[in-house]
């Protein structure tokens, strides 16, 4: 954050800099943040912020709490960035009463989220993991059957659901395995989709005919438990799921179920509804599943991007501007 931000000290602004939950480890930390978007920053102590924000014109947090508390009390704050794509951690309808304007850094890690989802629709596919977990176990294992190979990629049909900055960078990425792409998204134009590559398709036709289908949703109230039992039924038996999104939008036990079931030919799966996973979740049990902890996002380059575009904003900010990110 400091390093992204230090280059504004040039214009002449001025940092007071402190950490919120600096001494949490990293699960405590993971906790509360996760936490953070189903409780909402209200739920948090906030005070500890609030005492630095007198004279403060603009409050630049990553994960940290800015409360209404916090807002209506900072009579100097003029803005918010939030270094991340989600703004779940402020109160943007505080900020909009109180006249604060609400900056946020979407697409910070879309490029790390969309080359994992490609890395793992791909290990899945070709079962990297297990010929490794084999050869690792002292096994020299090679088929030669080819109804039990799997396929090349261009033979497969990959459906793409959620067609924002994640989901057209894997399609972008995929298109160099020359497969069939579909894509899903109620808020993109047919057209749209086409001139990107992909063949739009609706829900149902895209999980009746991929062979793997990839998860870029956000999660809310219309999608969480988007892929439940009747979507699993609706899939191939041999199809894939990939989820590097938001672990709620797969209902867990009913693609537990659809994997004993044979009804799924297996998962790879980063994201999930409670986290960490606990020790005895089911899917652990499941060989034709890859298991990852939620780190599809983490990298360096996307835990720098959110504050660099921050600093972008502050900058267009500081020139009588409007940003490009402003949270209406």
């Amino acid at each position: 954050m400091y390093e992204a931000l230090e280059g504004l000290e040039e214009r002449g602004v001025a940092f007071d800099r402190m950490d919120w939950m600096g001494d949490a480890s990293p699960a405590e930390f993971r906790n509360v943040t996760m936490d953070m978007e189903s409780a909402g920053p209200g739920s948090y102590d906030t005070g500890a912020i609030a005492a630095e924000l007198d004279g403060v014109d603009a409050l630049v947090v990553h994960k940290a709490p800015v409360s209404r508390e916090l807002i209506d009390g900072a009579d100097s704050l003029e803005l918010v960035g939030a270094a991340r794509g989600g703004t779940e951690n402020v109160d943007v309808e505080a900020a909009a009463d109180n006249g604060v304007t609400v900056l946020h850094a979407p697409g910070r890690n879309r490029d790390a989220v969309a080359d994992y989802a490609v890395s793992m629709l791909l290990s899945r596919l070709r079962e990297i993991p297990f010929n490794h977990a084999e050869l690792s176990a002292g096994e020299w294992n090679q088929v030669f059957d080819p109804d039990r190979l799997p396929p090349d990629v261009r033979t497969t049909t990959v459906g793409v659901v959620g067609f924002g900055h994640i989901g057209r960078g894997v399609a972008r990425r995929l298109a160099g395995f020359d497969p069939e792409i579909l894509a899903y998204d109620p808020f993109v134009d047919d057209d749209e989709i086409r001139e990107a590559g992909p063949e739009p398709a609706d829900l149902e036709t895209l999980l009746a005919e991929s062979d793997a289908v990839t998860l870029h949703v956000r999660l809310s109230r219309d999608t969480e438990g988007m892929m439940g039992r009747e979507e699993f039924q609706r899939m191939k038996p041999s199809a894939y799921l990939i989820n590097t999104a938001r672990g709620g939008l797969v209902d867990e036990e009913a693609l537990v179920a659809a994997l004993e079931n044979d009804e799924l030919g297996g998962a790879a799966i980063d994201v999930f509804q409670e986290e960490p996973l606990p020790v005895d979740h089911p899917l652990f049990d499941r060989d034709e599943v890859v298991l990852t902890p939620h780190v599809a996002g983490s990298t360096r380059d996307a835990v720098l991007g959110g504050p660099r575009i921050i600093a972008g904003q502050l900058d267009d900010y500081l020139d009588g501007e409007t940003p490009e990110h402003v949270v209406e």
